[in-house]
């Protein structure tokens, strides 16, 4: 039994499960009642080999699918074989009660996708998320930042070594539009070959975005990499502009550094990037140059030098320069 459950974890670090959701299965794991059964982690794994090697799923899917599989197993505690519609159904009723809308939704399709598999491959008779009707997604209107408001965040970030890593990190987000993972992707490299005059952004489909950034901050690029990165735990271990920091971690500050500045707003990382796009809009830039910036088209040195009057880059960094005196 010792060996199978270190087989177990094992599996999920290669999955790529953070450290604390893998102690939080562990822990469920010491009590029997809640500890997965073999069979469901046997056909998970099954699951999970098909859409890597057939479907070509991302990293981040496999992921997904197997917090979303092993938080529904914890919950229903029986073989994946033995449950009815009508655990399906509890299950997602608890659900509705703690997730918003999209996230049930999002765990209900991986419910779906796992199901299907089960029954495509015969290891079921009846598929028990059948009955489920395909819903919409709930649609929110984005909640936005002002100019005023990103300024009273950024400028609430401690004078810290870590305060000025999430400082940073959030003039990222809102200068590139780009998503928190890519940002926090971004290797040394990425600025510093580029003569810290643009940010080369790997984005989806592994392309990359060259955002161009203004001498503000550049310079507090290089202050923040002089200063105070080299303070950071495990800083010199790491090739990351932001070493040691995973996206949960840093919506967590995110939510302190928000409330500290006495934002109402539901605050976190893609907030930025729906307020940059009106920003710019309301600013009167071309459509086209938003899409360039928000990594909607491809974009190269050259077609920044082209596309990008001076002017207009001047007038797009006037209006997202944050937190200068």
């Amino acid at each position: 039994m010792g060996q199978k459950s270190a087989d177990i974890d094992d599996s999920r670090k290669n999955l790529g499960i953070s450290e604390k959701e893998n102690l939080d299965l562990m822990k469920n794991n010491f009590d029997k009642k809640n500890k997965i059964s073999v069979e469901n982690q046997v056909q998970l794994s099954k699951f999970l080999e098909f859409l890597k090697f057939e479907k070509r799923s991302s990293q981040n899917t496999l992921n997904g699918y197997n917090r979303d599989l092993t938080q529904f197993f914890l919950f229903v505690k029986k073989k994946f074989s033995e449950i009815n519609e009508k655990e399906i159904l509890n299950y997602i009723n608890n659900l509705n009660k703690r997730l918003r809308k999209n996230s049930v939704l999002r765990k209900i399709s991986t419910l779906k996708a796992f199901y299907k598999f089960c029954y495509l491959n015969k290891s079921i008779e009846k598929d028990p998320v059948g009955i489920i009707k395909n819903l919409k997604q709930e649609y929110h209107p984005s909640e936005i930042l002002t100019l005023k408001e990103i300024k009273q965040i950024v400028n609430n970030c401690l004078d810290t070594p870590s305060g000025m890593q999430n400082r940073l990190i959030i003039k990222f987000l809102i200068v590139t539009g780009a998503m928190i993972s890519e940002i926090l992707n971004l290797e040394i490299k990425d600025v510093e070959s580029q003569n810290y005059k643009f940010i080369k952004i790997l984005g989806k489909n592994s392309k990359y975005q060259i955002i161009p950034i203004d001498d503000s901050l550049e310079k507090e690029i290089k202050n923040y990499l002089q200063v105070y990165r080299p303070k950071l735990k495990n800083a010199n271990e790491s090739l990351k502009i932001f070493p040691n920091i995973r996206r949960e971690k840093f919506w967590k500050n995110l939510k302190i550094i928000a409330q500290n500045a006495k934002i109402e707003k539901n605050v976190y990382p893609h907030i930025f990037r729906s307020s940059l796009t009106v920003i710019l809009s309301k600013a009167d830039v071309d459509i086209q140059i938003i899409r360039e910036i928000l990594g909607k088209v491809n974009i190269t040195t050259a077609k920044v030098y082209k596309n990008i009057e001076k002017s207009k880059l001047k007038m797009i960094y006037n209006n997202t320069r944050l937190g200068d005196d």
